[in-house]
């Protein structure tokens, strides 16, 4: 609405005073004019000048409109402060993912697989440079743990696929599940709980190894866990004490106990435990080296039915490859049916025995990882040894 008003005063600031009283605030000022009156229109004098003032004073509609306008430019404004500033953090995050790509691409470019010491065919050798970032991590794992190249390179071989669209090979699962599908190819694996008929167990290897107290933590997963009935002899009658803590374990189980120096005395107390799911043997410690002893010890198993015995070379994680096969090449007259890996936790190059273990090609029964009887004892599984070596 546009107002016309006149007013004697030629002093604006009164002017706009006296609109105020009148109309408040709710007014423009669009135009000011000054302009005279004659008292006579006819008369040339006494003229009066006055100021002429146009003022604007908005309706409701229009104001509302303008507020709409204006609440629309705010929210417009808003929204492009918003999408800037996400456009921003989009920036940094594309940045951080670049960089991680170039990490990557930096550490696959870093790898340094020494196929130089090895006799790898061309197919591996493109094997190997064509590992995704998921096996590089798991081939780093493996180099750590003390494998041999070509051993994790037959690892890498049973964990990984084929992904088509990256033209690589990388792991089939997470490191666990792809790790454990290699060990189930890779290793034998089995359970001397579901072994039929009646067996004595002999644990071989030498000194230091944890064979009595590894049979101490085997007799009480049968009794306590698989309610199989044992008996335990024990050939170790020279070493102070030892015979004397399995038979107070013995005790506590109720697991009958004999001590056995002659193999007169040793096939009575075979007779005595006839009736006996398991009978386990505790042969004293003895370097390997020593012929004449493990003779003897051959000799008092000697009558023993071939499908009645069983033999488990004992052998510990933190051996060398070396050790390993010289040991077990020294004991190979017992024909040993499987294995023990002992002292797991004693070192984290857990993969050093494994590559023993490749070349014996004899089947693992049990895993120790701790002195605690009966605790600290596993089952021979593919996923207990890939957490082993993934811890």
């Amino acid at each position: 609405m546009i107002i016309r008003q006149v007013f004697k005063s030629k002093d604006l600031l009164d002017i706009q005073e006296e609109l105020k009283r009148v109309y408040g605030n709710n007014f423009v000022i669009i135009e000011v004019n000054h302009i005279e009156k004659k008292p006579i229109p006819f008369l040339p004098f006494f003229k009066k000048e006055f100021t002429e003032v146009y003022i604007e004073i908005p309706d409701k509609d229009k104001e509302s409109k303008e507020v709409k306008k204006d609440k629309a430019n705010f929210e417009k404004s808003l929204k492009e402060e918003i999408f800037l500033k996400e456009l921003k953090e989009l920036k940094k995050e594309i940045l951080s993912i670049k960089e991680e790509l170039e990490k990557k691409k930096n550490k696959r470019n870093s790898v340094k697989i020494d196929i130089t010491k090895q006799k790898f065919s061309k197919e591996d050798e493109k094997f190997l440079h064509q590992l995704g970032d998921e096996a590089l991590e798991l081939f780093d794992i493996l180099m750590e743990k003390g494998f041999s190249e070509s051993l994790a390179l037959n690892i890498l071989k049973n964990a990984t696929g084929y992904d088509i669209e990256n033209e690589l090979f990388d792991l089939k699962d997470n490191k666990l599940n792809s790790l454990t599908l290699a060990f189930k190819k890779l290793f034998k694996f089995q359970n001397l709980e579901t072994q039929e008929g009646k067996k004595v167990v002999a644990l071989i290897g030498p000194t230091g190894v944890g064979k009595t107290t590894t049979i101490a933590k085997i007799v009480s997963n049968l009794v306590l866990n698989n309610h199989k009935s044992v008996g335990v002899i024990s050939l170790d009658t020279f070493r102070v004490g030892g015979a004397q803590r399995l038979e107070s374990f013995l005790k506590v189980l109720e697991i009958p106990f004999r001590k056995a120096d002659t193999k007169k005395a040793f096939d009575i107390a075979l007779e005595d435990f006839s009736d006996k799911d398991f009978i386990f043997v505790d042969i004293a410690g003895r370097s390997v080296y020593e012929d004449l002893s493990w003779k003897e010890i051959y000799n008092i198993f000697k009558g023993i039915p071939e499908e009645n015995f069983m033999s488990l070379l004992t052998l510990s994680f933190n051996m060398s490859e070396k050790v390993a096969l010289e040991i077990y090449t020294h004991l190979k007259e017992f024909k040993p049916h499987g294995l023990i890996l002992t002292k797991a936790d004693e070192t984290q190059k857990r993969g050093i025995i494994l590559n023993a273990v490749d070349e014996i090609e004899l089947p693992i029964y049990y895993f120790t990882n701790g002195q605690k009887v009966p605790h600290n004892l596993l089952t021979a599984t593919p996923q207990n040894l890939a957490k082993l070596i993934l811890e």
